[in-house]
């Protein structure tokens, strides 16, 4: 090999390098995908729409905050569930206060994740802000319900297993309305709290009907659709659906971006799901 062709195949590598680097810092984590999920027996059905977004990460309320605002509310939710780490730091519930007011008059429901816990926020600070309308819910191993005509949707929210202390006591406690018109949804943000055996015994003798996590960010730095690292708390889990004795669990993508700012084959994910 000569050296003008060893510098062009240099000149190629670097080049291949900045457009990847480009693609992953600053194209692909505004490549929000819509995905759709229709969870009725009979599709002509009436249905509940429930809109769920994971893993915001908030660091600002701007340009790319209001475009996310604007795709969920055109989907004409009934109601939005945000599964934890909304934000990863205290001064940035600001910020998630924008977001939520900027949701309203959509009720929308919260349970906090491991960032909420790592980063010391006041979790009566963080009710403060997300319940500034009367509808809003955070839910920290409580229970919420929410009615749309004859159908109900029974929210069990509980805390994060990574960085928190999820009450497995609640789910063998809850009383679970096993009715034609009641729809029981189990919010958890990390879904490796799934693959512990204890769960899995409590929520197949209740019988939900989703459950719904984050946490993983599809792996957010993916290699042909294969992630090689997914955070603690992740269990075996990467991203979309997966039996579980007692419910079928969504694992959303997320929105935003830790500890690297870059996703790569793991867009970010508005998840709707039609009740």
């Amino acid at each position: 090999m000569n050296i003008l062709t060893k510098i062009l195949v240099g000149l190629f590598l670097l080049t291949s390098c900045i457009v990847g680097l480009y693609e992953a810092m600053l194209i692909e984590p505004n490549q929000v995908e819509i995905t759709h999920h229709d969870m009725r027996k009979g599709k002509t059905a009436p249905h509940l729409r429930l809109v769920q977004l994971s893993d915001l990460h908030l660091q600002t309320f701007g340009k790319q905050e209001k475009l996310l605002v604007n795709r969920v509310m055109n989907q004409n939710p009934d109601l939005i569930v945000l599964t934890g780490d909304m934000i990863d730091r205290s001064d940035a519930l600001p910020l998630l206060h924008e977001f939520i007011e900027a949701l309203s008059p959509i009720p929308v429901i919260a349970i906090p994740g491991n960032w909420e816990h790592w980063s010391d926020i006041d979790f009566s600070d963080l009710r403060a802000v997300i319940e500034t309308q009367q509808q809003n819910k955070l839910l920290l191993n409580e229970e919420a319900y929410f009615n749309k005509g004859n159908h109900t949707i029974q929210l069990v929210g509980l805390d994060d297993f990574t960085g928190g202390n999820p009450d497995l006591g609640l789910l063998e406690r809850v009383g679970y309305l096993h009715k034609k018109n009641v729809t029981t949804v189990l919010l958890e943000h990390s879904p490796g709290f799934f693959d512990l055996p204890e769960v899995r015994r409590v929520i197949a003798s209740n019988q939900h009907f989703l459950c719904l996590s984050g946490h993983t960010h599809g792996g957010q730095l993916t290699i042909g659709g294969w992630a090689p690292f997914t955070p603690r708390g992740s269990g075996h889990f990467v991203a979309g659906f997966y039996e579980v004795p007692g419910c079928q669990l969504y694992v959303s993508r997320g929105v935003g971006m830790s500890i690297i700012s870059a996703r790569i084959g793991s867009r970010p994910e508005i998840a709707v799901f039609d009740l």
